[in-house]
């Protein structure tokens, strides 16, 4: 009897308090409320100036991409010139209607009047939208850090806003970076969906919807906002119509996207090679920090995330209301990436590690870094200090990692002098991607004083530009190479040619002067072109083990069978190598 009574008493006592028994399963599947604080034993992890000193060190990423866009071209790239076309009449002034046309079946309504303010206001160089994107990942860094959990340790805290700066500016999106036009789109969706699901959380609708919205209008990843936003509803138990209205504003978007895209001519794209190769790139997208430029290990990395993720979920505290943010935005990660599988999988198998893709990568590591040190932290409340040593160490892989990334994008943008070169003298510049057709868009660069039709434009030679004119007789054919004699030496051993365009590499050194800089002229000795000089020719100082490693030069010029590659010396010599011969 005494057995059987005990519960019987409970049971009143629960009734009396007005609280509704549920089955054990039941009680777990709910959501279990966190503690306001994490009892740890070391009062210095609540350390206030401690844990400032530990967060100074997120700046140290943000200072360290500030100096790689400083060394960035000025030359933009890629979508920014064929934005630029919509957005301006060949006069230069701004075209409004030229904002709704989709770009690679993306909207760019908000980066396209960036990019216009900078073309008007800052000669359109590229390192102004680079240092635009720097400001921007640093607001969302600092979002992210308002968005912790205030139960955890305030050093434990400034050791995740640490790992969340080196992810944001990991090396691997680089691309985001050196070519600003890219990251002003990217990453500016990103910051306004994280300001979305803030207010969202908040249950500030109205402002939710809106900066959603904005977000749709920066880049087309904005769109998985919508079933976030409808899932944060739900659990907020809000009423029907703010349901629906959520949702409905993401069919609106949807719909008037659909629109947008009939208007535009379908290029046929190819097939993929179905659900295996759409899954491959799903995973490898989510997985992409974490390795350096093997899609196998991302996708291996991208599995680790999701099931990270999933097994998180079946722990009651980490459901709690604490750590919604952190899963809402793990979410729209997760969405974002298959909404890129699904358009790009015809790129290839390593679409998934593409430099611009890193910021969805990030946004799907981080929550799980958070969730999962929110709750190693209430199993195992003594090891904060070594969960903070963790937080940094992690974030300090997935920024490093990226070195190979960094180094391919670096690679691609070595060509820019030349496209400058080629844009300027009004030549083909087909030999480049993502130019536009010189002649189509002289008149817009004048008109804008866009680089590089500026005043302070330069081939680099301290003294002769474009147009200028050399002495011919004082030019000497450059000697024979010998390679017992330290002297002038040099020769083309590479050359394209599209349209009215000739591209030619090669090397020069002066023996016992310094290059400063290599030139094109034709007969007449009028400088028709230029490029880039001291790039890395190790060959060439195996050859000549008297000669500097950076001796190699690229050019680009008017085709010309006449023409003359000039090496300008620093004693003031002018020696000539012959064009090479078109058949």
């Amino acid at each position: 009897m005494t057995d059987r009574a005990a519960p019987q008493t409970r049971a009143g006592q629960d009734r009396d308090a007005g609280q509704v028994q549920t089955a054990p399963d039941e009680q777990d599947a709910r959501p279990e409320p966190a503690p306001d604080r994490v009892p740890v034993r070391r009062p210095w992890l609540y350390h206030r100036r401690l844990a400032f000193g530990i967060e100074l060190l997120a700046l140290l990423p943000a200072i360290v991409m500030v100096f790689e866009v400083a060394g960035s071209p000025r030359l933009q790239q890629y979508d920014y010139w064929s934005v630029l076309l919509r957005i301006t009449n060949p006069d230069g002034t701004f075209r409004l209607g030229g904002i709704w046309t989709l770009n690679n079946e993306h909207p760019l309504m908000v980066p396209s009047f960036f990019y216009w303010v900078d073309a008007r206001f800052f000669g359109g160089d590229n390192r102004v939208l680079g240092y635009l994107t720097v400001v921007i990942a640093v607001i969302t860094v600092v979002l992210l850090r308002h968005t912790l959990p205030r139960i955890l340790p305030d050093v434990l805290r400034a050791g995740l806003v640490v790992a969340a700066s080196a992810l944001v500016f990991s090396l691997h999106g680089f691309h985001n970076f050196a070519l600003g036009m890219s990251g002003t789109a990217w990453l500016l969706a990103n910051l306004l969906v994280i300001a979305s699901l803030i207010f969202a959380l908040k249950r500030q609708w109205f402002p939710a919807w809106l900066v959603g919205l904005v977000a749709c209008m920066s880049y087309g990843t904005g769109f998985a906002v919508w079933p976030v936003l409808f899932l944060i509803a739900v659990l907020h138990g809000e009423p029907l119509w703010r349901r629906l209205t959520t949702i409905g504003l993401g069919v609106v978007v949807i719909a008037e996207w659909v629109h947008l895209q009939s208007g535009l001519e379908s290029s046929p794209s190819a097939e993929s090679d179905g659900i295996g190769t759409l899954l491959h790139a799903f995973l490898s997208l989510i997985g992409h920090l974490w390795t350096g430029a093997s899609s196998g290990l991302a996708v291996i990395a991208g599995g680790a995330i999701l099931f990270g993720l999933i097994a998180l979920l079946t722990v009651p505290v980490a459901r709690s209301r604490l750590l919604w943010f952190w899963w809402a935005l793990a979410l729209y990660g997760v969405l974002a990436c298959g909404m890129i599988a699904a358009a790009r999988t015809d790129f290839g198998n390593d679409v998934g590690l593409a430099s611009r893709y890193t910021s969805l990568s990030v946004l799907t590591s981080l929550p799980l870094l958070v969730i999962g040190t929110t709750v190693a932290l209430l199993r195992w409340p003594k090891s904060a200090a070594r969960f903070t040593i963790a937080a940094v160490v992690i974030g300090l892989v997935g920024f490093t990692l990226g070195a190979p990334t960094k180094t391919a994008v670096s690679t691609y943008l070595d060509d820019a002098p030349l496209e400058a070169v080629a844009l300027r003298a009004q030549l083909d510049n087909r030999l480049w991607e993502g130019l536009p057709k010189t002649k189509r868009i002289a008149s817009r660069l004048e008109a804008l004083h866009h680089y590089p039709y500026t005043d302070d434009f330069t081939i680099g030679c301290g003294g002769p530009e474009l147009g200028d004119r050399l002495a011919v007789d004082e030019m000497r054919p450059m000697p024979e190479i010998e390679e017992d004699q330290r002297r002038p030496a040099g020769e083309v051993d590479e050359f394209e040619t599209l349209g009215d365009t000739i591209l030619m590499r090669g090397w020069a050194t002066g023996g016992r002067s310094d290059v400063v800089c290599v030139l094109v002229t034709d007969s007449d000795g009028k400088v028709t072109g230029g490029g880039q000089y001291h790039l890395t020719r190790p060959d060439v100082m195996k050859k000549l083990d008297w000669a500097p490693v950076d001796t190699g030069f690229a050019v680009a010029a008017p085709t010309d069978p006449a023409g003359r590659v000039v090496v300008v010396l620093d004693d003031g010599w002018l020696f000539w190598l012959p064009t090479p011969t078109i058949e």
